[in-house]
């Protein structure tokens, strides 16, 4: 029998390190080499360690997740509970944007900037290269009487389609063979409410079979939820004057009750459900998207200082959303109730939300370009608060990885990447406040 702690078998060591805290397993692997790879490669000892951590992992949408060990996994845990970061603006604007973005497969960054859809690839490390857009088009303009802009408001991608809706009341559909080349005008539809008195707020992009594209539209003045079935063509010219032909789409109207309008929506990855944040509630409204049937209605009293700005699915069972007064809820469409219920830390606006399926979810707050990490384990506090840039504006929209947060503010795009050395960056760290 050994005396000897490195003559042990590696079973054996495993079983003692997995005993161990975190801060003691450190102090171990300061002690020899030989101790320090030991413990870096044993995964099962760091799955043991961090059983009751908070891991990061990828937003909903982001489906290509990156790879890391267990110990790399607990290293940036650790940056992102405790504020660990490096914090970099990738691109300034000298005009004031409401920009909406979406870090495709962690390899490419897709963005609008007023009328213009960007794309920006990814570098080695993971960042995005935003010096050079890898393309950039501008969508179908109409010009309206008034203070509308021709704007994106939001833009989803999903099933080789890129739908923009924009805030000339149009729509823009665009087919992507590739998400690094140039995607083709698909079709351009005009006035989709309203005979396009209003503008088009919201897009969603349902899962259905060949041969129809069905696309649901909604504005924030207006009740009815528009489905759209566009037929696929195996040809199109790739102009900025298609419209489909009347023929070639048809249309299915959806009103809701007790609200004014239709701010957000998101479909959840199997394609059956829909929800949907209204203008004037902040309670939400659950759609079949098949048989088109309200599974869960709103509060009766239409409020016009109620709105949901954000709402994304959480996981099968579950979706997450934001509202004006500051509210983070996360409804289990089981039951109907409320199984998370949090508050921001400044008590201000929320506007975006995304949720890693998991634990995590990350907010953007209305004030100093500030996000908020929050566990849905934990209803009485945030995790950590995340000041991006050094602004007064809100958070637009975010997105993000195991390693990095992208936030878009109204005149830049800000990264904050937590794949660094604790020993080698200044902690950040605003847990505490408002506790």
């Amino acid at each position: 029998m050994t005396t000897l702690l490195l003559h042990l078998p590696p079973e054996v060591l495993a079983n003692i390190f997995r005993r161990l805290t975190t801060s003691e397993l450190l102090n171990v692997m300061l002690s020899c080499k030989f101790l320090r790879n030991f413990i870096i490669n044993d995964n099962a000892i760091w799955r043991s360690a961090g059983q009751k951590k908070l891991f990061v992992y990828y937003s909903i949408e982001n489906s290509n997740p990156i790879t890391l060990s267990w110990y790399e996994r607990s290293r940036i845990s650790y940056n992102w509970r405790y504020g660990v970061y490096k914090a970099q603006v990738l691109i300034r604007h000298y005009t004031n944007y409401m920009p909406w973005l979406l870090f495709h497969n962690s390899e490419a960054l897709v963005m609008s900037v007023g009328s213009a859809l960007q794309c920006y690839t990814t570098n080695k490390k993971g960042l995005p290269c935003c010096k050079v857009a890898c393309w950039k088009l501008q969508v179908p303009k109409i010009k309206r009487s008034g203070v509308r802009t021709n704007d994106i408001s939001r833009f989803v991608l999903r099933n080789n389609l890129i739908v923009c809706g924009n805030r000339d009341g149009c729509m823009a559909v665009y087919e992507v063979n590739n998400i690094k080349q140039k995607p083709q005008l698909m079709c351009h539809i005009r006035d989709c409410h309203e005979n396009g008195e209003v503008e088009l707020t919201t897009v969603e992009l349902f899962n259905k079979n060949e041969p129809f594209h069905i696309i649901a539209t909604g504005s924030n003045y207006s009740s009815v939820l528009r489905l759209w079935s566009l037929r696929k063509h195996e040809t199109h010219e790739p102009t900025p004057d298609v419209i489909y032909n009347n023929h070639d789409i048809s249309v299915t109207d959806i009103t809701l009750s007790n609200n004014v309008g239709i701010r957000c929506m998101h479909l959840n990855q199997l394609g059956n459900k829909l929800a949907i944040g209204l203008n004037g509630n902040d309670s939400p409204v659950l759609l079949d998207a098949r048989s088109c049937k309200v599974l869960m209605t709103p509060h009766e009293k239409t409020d016009l200082k109620q709105v949901v700005r954000d709402i994304q699915w959480h996981d099968a069972n579950t979706f997450v959303y934001v509202t004006h007064s500051g509210k983070l809820r996360l409804i289990d469409i089981r039951s109907h109730d409320k199984v998370y219920d949090a508050m921001d830390p400044f008590l201000s606006s929320l506007y975006c939300v995304k949720s890693d399926g998991d634990r995590s979810i990350i907010v953007g707050s209305s004030e100093y370009a500030r996000c908020v990490l929050f566990d849905t384990r934990k209803n009485e506090s945030h995790v950590q608060i995340f000041f991006t840039q050094k602004q007064t504006s809100p958070v637009y929209s975010l997105d993000f990885n195991s390693t990095k947060l992208i936030a878009a503010a109204d005149r830049s795009l800000a990264v904050l990447d937590f794949d660094v050395n604790p020993a080698n960056v200044e902690r950040r760290d605003y847990s505490y406040v408002f506790r």
